[in-house]
């Protein structure tokens, strides 16, 4: 629905002399004179992202841009087709999600089985198998972690044998970075003894004593099967995975997100841009969105920038992008694929990253020469170390200005050497705060110990570097939670408060994650999920603040974050979203 009418024009001119006005700057009402807008509000608190005028009270919009940010008096002056008086509502930028997977909603179709015990669990894979008879491949949903995994010692394919023997068994963890596999599987893959891990450590068949394959598949040696064990071709299934990448998308613009980066799609991208682009040419994608390749083994990183360049030729368009590939330095921490500079605890594991230094800063070199950027999935402290030093490494071998964005995202446990280093190298740091909140499951926190368990996500620490952070909500899956996890008002309040929500607590006070001194300040988390975020995807020009002669972006909120109770802003939904000037979600106060 148009919220002004395209009829209406100013010049370059008038918006670049007569427009630009502080909160408090007097005579704003006398340089306003003359100047038409299709939409004037006024009487509202406009949190604008611009470090130069952080606050005003007025906004005026022509041609989908701003004309007019400033105070009270200032816009009263201006001739407006449509105005409204917001009677002291917030109103804050578009956001930006840094780093998430909405097209890969539903690409998956597990049989889910559930137990409390290994033997309950066992019992209902038992029962899915013989309720789906004719089903070629039983791909199941999800086995907990805490309940298979002991130090370097995981699910054994025997287990599953011993119960199905004759059946084609991918059984998904609960984290969806590693598999269970039983014999026949691994067979259906040629998977034995003699079969290379893509990369060893990290995406790899785990082994037993004698080098052959125990059905615990972590990582890209997995996932490097999706696409083609498990291809799209139900019409039945396709048709609901497109539906709910189209539901998903508008729950997340009806949160007041303007852009989104999709982070990749595990082999699915032809299908997943394919959906997108057909949302775009029927009018119904309600954000920006940009997309990516992405590296899960050593090998694909070959192809990652011809095939990216490929997506941009036959899916891009004005809202659907291709400007970055994606690389998975790690894995987790709960299947120990995460790269940290200390082994773990209980297994001695000490994790490589995907790619060397040396392959990494070549990737970059051809990045550069491209005029590509690059998000990097980095868990551990060694894996951000490596990415720190190709970084560096590619810095000096390029004359002039380095042109990748290098963005590295979820950052779970930085060297506390290498914290200044992300500022010194202008890289991008991307956090889902959402993460922040105390969690109930120690693995993580067993597998690596108190002492750099009670240092994660320093988030904070990072932002007065003065280094760009970002934030994101890295989700895909969650059921009937999806809605609320990739809502950036739930990333908000974790990441100010370093709690889930109280209704999440697994006690009378689950407490705060250590460490407490990470908690975020709400301007410092509105500018990562606004201005900053804009860098990260290179809109910095056009979008991420209220600022005169940048797209009309920008949220209004009932109640105000700045004000109410922490514990309650996971719960805020805008009621007016209006993009390029345009209103997305919700309508104007009568």
């Amino acid at each position: 629905m148009a919220l002004i009418n395209k009829g209406c024009a100013v010049s370059v001119l008038i918006l670049l002399s007569s427009c630009v006005y502080g909160f408090d700057e007097p005579g704003g009402d006398e340089a306003a004179t003359g100047l038409s807008a299709d939409l004037l509000i006024k009487n509202a608190k406009i949190f604008t992202s611009n470090t130069e005028q952080p606050w005003a009270e007025a906004i005026a919009i022509a041609d989908g841009q701003f004309v007019y940010v400033g105070d009270n008096q200032g816009a009263a002056a201006i001739q407006a087709s449509l105005s409204a008086d917001l009677q002291g509502r917030l109103v804050i930028p578009g956001l930006i999600d840094g780093h998430a997977h909405p097209g890969y909603v539903n690409v998956e179709n597990f049989g889910e089985v559930s137990g409390d015990t290994k033997e309950a669990l066992l019992a209902s894979v038992k029962q899915y198998a013989e309720n789906h008879p004719k089903q070629k491949w039983l791909r199941l949903c999800c086995w907990p972690t805490a309940m298979f995994v002991s130090g370097s010692e995981g699910p054994r394919k025997e287990t599953l044998d011993a119960i199905l023997p004759d059946r084609l068994v991918w059984f998904e963890s609960e984290t969806a970075h590693d598999f269970w596999l039983n014999s026949k599987a691994l067979s259906e893959l040629g998977v034995d003894k003699a079969t290379p891990d893509p990369k060893p450590g990290l995406a790899m068949y785990a082994r037993d004593e004698l080098g052959n394959p125990t059905g615990w598949v972590k990582e890209g040696a997995g996932v490097q099967h999706f696409a083609k064990q498990f291809a799209l071709v139900d019409p039945s299934q396709i048709q609901r995975h497109e539906e709910a990448v189209a539901d998903i998308l508008s729950v997340m613009s009806g949160h007041g997100l303007t852009a989104v980066f999709d982070a990749g799609n595990k082999g699915y991208g032809d299908h997943v841009y394919s959906v997108i682009a057909s949302l775009e040419k029927q009018g119904r994608l309600p954000l920006r969105y940009y997309g990516t390749y992405q590296i899960f083994t050593p090998e694909r990183a070959k192809k990652a920038v011809a095939e990216v360049k490929r997506y941009r030729r036959e899916y891009g368009g004005s809202l659907l992008r291709f400007n970055a590939v994606k690389v998975f330095m790690d894995g987790i921490s709960a299947n120990q694929s995460a790269s940290y500079t200390q082994p773990y605890v209980g297994s001695g594991i000490a994790t490589e990253p995907l790619l060397t230094t040396e392959e990494l800063t070549a990737l970059l070199l051809e990045l550069h020469e491209e005029k590509l950027d690059l998000m990097v999935h980095s868990i551990g402290d060694r894996a951000t170390r490596t990415v720190l030093a190709a970084v560096e490494a590619a810095h000096a071998r390029v004359e002039g200005v380095f042109y990748p964005r290098v963005t590295i995202a979820h950052l779970a446990l930085i060297d506390p050497a290498d914290i200044h280093r992300i500022e010194a190298l202008g890289v991008i740091a991307n956090f889902s705060p959402w993460w922040f909140g105390v969690e109930s499951n120690p693995v993580v926190r067993d597998l690596l110990g108190a002492a750099r368990y009670n240092t994660m996500y320093p988030a904070r620490t990072v932002f007065e570097t003065g280094a760009r952070v970002t934030f994101s909500s890295d989700e895909w899956w969650g059921g009937d939670m999806l809605p609320t996890y990739v809502s950036p008002y739930l990333g908000i309040q974790t990441g100010h408060t370093r709690q889930y929500p109280r209704a999440w607590w697994q006690s009378e006070n689950d407490g705060i994650r250590a460490p407490v001194t990470e908690r975020l300040g709400l301007e410092q988390l509105l500018a990562g999920y606004t201005r900053n975020g804009a860098y990260q995807l290179r809109l910095e020009g056009a979008q991420g603040a209220i600022e005169v002669g940048k797209e009309a972006d920008f949220v209004v909120l009932d109640q105000d974050l700045f004000e109410m109770d922490p514990q309650s802003i996971w719960a805020l939904r805008p009621s007016l979203v209006v993009m390029q000037g345009q209103i997305m979600q919700g309508s104007l106060p009568e």
